[in-house]
């Protein structure tokens, strides 16, 4: 299983080779295959209702709530019958993960399952995915891309922000690369890491049509957080 690693490829509006270097991310390519694929384009054409809007949650109360300035999608928190396989790739995935981003972790395991789907004018600000859930602690975020083929919708590029640095006396520069959501490609980076969902354009198209995701976490388990605490 080999991921290309994108952690120095420049992309769309990304400054110098070196400034992307601090965007950590790895791109994993043909993950379930055309069937895999075309199943879980079958189920979220079946579960169309049951998806309802996604919340956001605020840092510092914690309430959850629905908020479409700043996150405008759909969400489900069912995988089905894909969630075997999708979970299977991100657990044999997992110690590379680790070890091409450079996190000192001992174990973790994958947690939160949900299909996202964002129609025109989807998108998600800015954050990051860390929260303050002692028994939560989320050390990597994972999107998984599907879409019918050929993809009716355009935009929707997750955009990933770099670490800046301090030179010169001048203002920091936070490098950004943008990542386009090609289906059967996941993208795995830390959860500490800013990013956001552009804006999806899909000014005619309907249901199937929509920009699909399916995202996970992976957390740090209580043996992991054991282990970390004896350091």
């Amino acid at each position: 299983m080999a991921a290309e690693t994108r952690i120095a490829a420049a992309g769309a509006g990304s400054f110098a080779e070196e400034a992307c270097a601090r965007v950590p991310h790895l791109v994993f390519r043909d993950v379930l295959g055309a069937a895999g694929v075309g199943e879980l384009l079958q189920y979220v054409m079946a579960r169309q209702m049951d998806f309802g809007p996604a919340i956001v949650r605020d840092r510092q109360s914690g309430k959850q709530r629905v908020d479409q300035g700043r996150r405008d999608c759909l969400a489900l928190g069912d995988l089905g019958l894909a969630r075997r396989p999708f979970e299977s790739f991100v657990c044999a995935a997992a110690p590379g993960i680790l070890a091409e981003l450079h996190l000192a972790e001992t174990a973790v395991e994958p947690h939160e399952f949900a299909i996202c789907a964002y129609g025109n004018g989807g998108h998600f600000a800015g954050h990051i995915d860390t929260n303050e859930v002692t028994d939560r602690i989320r050390v990597v975020s994972c999107v998984y891309y599907f879409a019918a083929t050929p993809r009716r919708f355009s935009g929707g590029e997750l955009r990933l922000y770099g670490l800046p640095t301090l030179s010169g006396g001048k203002a920091p520069d936070a490098p950004f690369i943008d990542i386009c959501p090609e289906t059967d490609t996941l993208v795995a980076f830390p959860s500490w890491l800013r990013h956001e969902v552009l804006p999806v354009r899909l000014p005619e198209g309907g249901w199937p049509d929509h920009r699909f995701t399916v995202n996970c976490w992976l957390h740090r388990t209580r043996s992991g957080a054991a282990a970390s605490a004896g350091r």
